[in-house]
């Protein structure tokens, strides 16, 4: 049996319980094994442990991807023996015989009020320039509504990029705040629900959007296309270099919502379920933080509206 055609088995047997971005992301993972090994009829049994510890070498002194990333190729690459150990009796050359990649410990930075204060600022008015009186002056960004609206998301519920961007106008609620995440984490299903100050900016955004249907997207491009998670990002990133904030991300929003959620008051049974998080030891790293200021925890558990962006 071809290297190609176990992918397509495993791929296969898992489809039911891949949620469509971990599927693609494996579907890449696969591909780019076998890029590497150059040699798209090998047998799948004659592919080594060898094999695999040259390319993750290779992933991380040729393409200087991040530990994280390599640890991503090397967990997808385990789960396909893995499967294949059982299915095809094929011995596993990944578990215990490659070395798997070591994360350091989870470094989590949310944002200040101030900075977000900051982006906020940064997404609704070009950086300035001196007119032809002598004076500093800017002009408004053409899409200031949207951008505001979708940092104000970020920072009250803590959305992944992906669940973001494939919000539709139908999974949102203008009366209630409610937004359906139809895909999160595992393709599963779960609601969460805005502040007045997130609603609003929604609300301001919409207003300039003309014959929006049921299916279009909730935050759109130009040309109403939904918004790509790496279109989203560079957006951010840009929006932080304005701002003069380092390191501006989605996961950094939703780390933010997520610390200050709990130093508001918010549970943290609460907290895991917004988040869409199926296990409550991810969510305790929050907690540990959280705890160090709870002396000065705010009023309510919507960032947004304590601090009145």
């Amino acid at each position: 049996m071809r290297y190609a055609d176990a992918v397509e088995g495993y791929l296969l047997d898992r489809y039911q319980t891949l949620g469509k971005n971990t599927l693609k992301s494996y579907e890449y993972w696969f591909a780019d094994f076998a890029a590497f090994l150059d040699t798209p009829e090998i047998p799948f049994s004659n592919i080594a442990s060898a094999d695999a510890q040259r390319y993750l070498r290779y992933l991380s002194e040729e393409r200087k991807l991040a530990e994280s990333t390599r640890l991503r190729a090397w967990a997808v690459l385990s789960s396909l023996w893995t499967w294949a150990e059982r299915v095809l009796s094929v011995p596993h050359i990944i578990r215990g015989k490659v070395e798997k990649p070591k994360l350091k410990p989870l470094q989590l930075e949310p944002f200040s009020m101030e900075e977000v204060k900051a982006i906020v600022r940064a997404a609704q008015y070009s950086k300035q320039w001196i007119g032809r009186a002598g004076k500093k002056t800017h002009s408004r960004r053409s899409t200031a509504k949207r951008d505001v609206a979708i940092i104000l998301t970020l920072v009250d519920c803590g959305l992944r990029a992906s669940e973001l961007c494939q919000l539709v106008q139908s999974d949102y609620n203008r009366e209630t705040g409610r937004l359906l995440i139809r895909h999160g984490k595992g393709d599963k299903e779960r609601s969460v629900y805005l502040g007045n100050q997130a609603k609003t900016r929604i609300w301001q955004y919409q207003t300039e959007r003309r014959d929006v249907q049921p299916n279009d997207p909730l935050f759109a491009t130009k040309t109403n296309r939904p918004l790509e998670r790496n279109n989203l990002r560079h957006m951010l990133n840009r929006l932080g270099t304005a701002a003069n904030v380092d390191n501006v991300h989605p996961h950094r929003f939703r780390h933010t919502f997520a610390i200050n959620f709990l130093r508001n008051g918010g549970n943290v049974f609460a907290l895991q379920r917004i988040l869409g998080h199926e296990r409550l030891d991810t969510v305790k790293v929050y907690v540990k933080l959280a705890q160090t200021d709870l002396a000065e925890a705010q009023k309510t558990a919507s960032p947004v509206d304590n601090w009145k962006l």
